[in-house]
């Protein structure tokens, strides 16, 4: 449980600060109080006799057992509500999370009832068995309403969403259908109970079995951002990387046209070389000012410059080492052009550049 619960708290700060960035995102909202409802009932789980002696026979406090289903099927409706709201925001997505609290309230209060018919002096050990039976029947039926619910949701959403956000739903599904076919077991062996009260069935899956159908659906929601994160992460680093080989070229350029810089206080080196705020943004104000610098720098080149980033370099060493006259100013032409558009094969051209002004 511990695993699960630190897990969910982790994701829920994550979508969190999503959250912050996006606050009118309805459906974020619902992620956000499902992970923060499912590390509640995680927690609240092992001292509500979840997963005692096989988890059908184990019981806890009956007030402890209402605040973890209650959690737990809280959470299965914050997750219907998440499909709802992110297929659409109308009147029709608002009256739908009504009628599912509907559900979600009868339950509860069902649940309610019936602990409230257990009495007070007794010790969890002595609760009346059919009580119990009932109480679990109840509450393990919302949940495999709410998991077939959900999956159904799920591939709705799968077939009409991107590929990369379809596996995780997929993923997601497949723990979904594993905590329903536990569910559905332990539904079908109170109803046995009941019906027999001799019998001493009590069909659910291993607890093993539901932890990792738990951590599938964290994981099945966690996969799309992840993904979207991992991209996002190689594109910082490739650009932390490029602003860093770019500056003998840019400290070159900057030297001789200091006017030029986007930035009226430029950081000390150390503290650029340092810092990791705003990289994306200092990455494209570095590539824009390098290549306004060989603009300028290009009318004191004679024509015909070659595309060889060693010559290049050569030549701009001579031409700003000194101010030259207005006569020997000629016209501005292209200098380190790449073959192919693009910022990408740019940025490699005045890498190239910048990698000889090094030497």
């Amino acid at each position: 449980m511990t695993v699960q619960v630190l897990a969910a708290i982790v994701i829920g700060f994550w979508k969190a600060s999503q959250l912050a960035r996006t606050p009118k995102r309805i459906s974020l909202w619902w992620v956000v109080a499902c992970f923060a409802l499912s590390a509640a009932a995680f927690a609240v789980a092992p001292y509500a006799g979840a997963g005692v002696e096989g988890g059908v026979s184990g019981t806890g406090p009956i007030w402890l057992m209402w605040l973890g289903e209650a959690l737990l099927l809280t959470m299965l409706y914050s997750l219907i509500c998440v499909f709802v709201f992110s297929a659409g925001q109308g009147r029709a997505a608002w009256w739908q999370a009504v009628r599912e609290v509907v559900r979600l309230g009868i339950t509860l209060v069902v649940l309610g009832v019936l602990a409230a018919t257990v009495p007070q002096r007794l010790a969890p050990a002595e609760y009346p068995r059919a009580t119990l039976d009932a109480f679990r029947f109840v509450a393990n039926t919302y949940t495999v309403y709410g998991v077939i619910t959900c999956i159904v949701w799920m591939r709705r959403h799968a077939k009409i969403t991107q590929r990369w956000l379809a596996r995780g739903l997929v993923v997601a599904s497949a723990g979904l259908a594993l905590i329903g076919l536990g569910s559905t077991l332990i539904a079908v062996s109170m109803v046995i109970r009941l019906a027999n009260p001799d019998t001493s069935i009590a069909l659910e899956l291993p607890n093993a079995v539901v932890m990792v159908a738990n951590l599938l659906v964290l994981i099945g929601f966690v996969l799309p951002g992840a993904r979207v994160r991992w991209v996002a992460g190689r594109v910082w680093w490739r650009h932390l990387r490029d602003y860093h080989r770019l500056r003998p070229l840019w400290t070159m350029l900057h030297e001789a046209f200091p006017e030029d810089a986007l930035s009226r206080a430029p950081a000390s080196p150390w503290r650029d070389t340092l810092s990791l705020r705003a990289v994306n943004r200092r990455f494209y104000r570095r590539v824009i000012e390098c290549r306004d610098g060989l603009v300028r720098a290009s009318g004191r080149l004679p024509a015909g410059t070659p595309t060889d980033p060693a010559a290049i370099a050569a030549w701009l060493r001579d031409a700003l080492r000194t101010t030259p006259s207005e006569d020997d100013i000629v016209a501005a032409h292209p200098i380190a052009v790449p073959a192919d558009g693009g910022l990408e094969a740019d940025v490699r051209e005045l890498v190239a550049l910048a990698r000889e002004l090094r030497v």
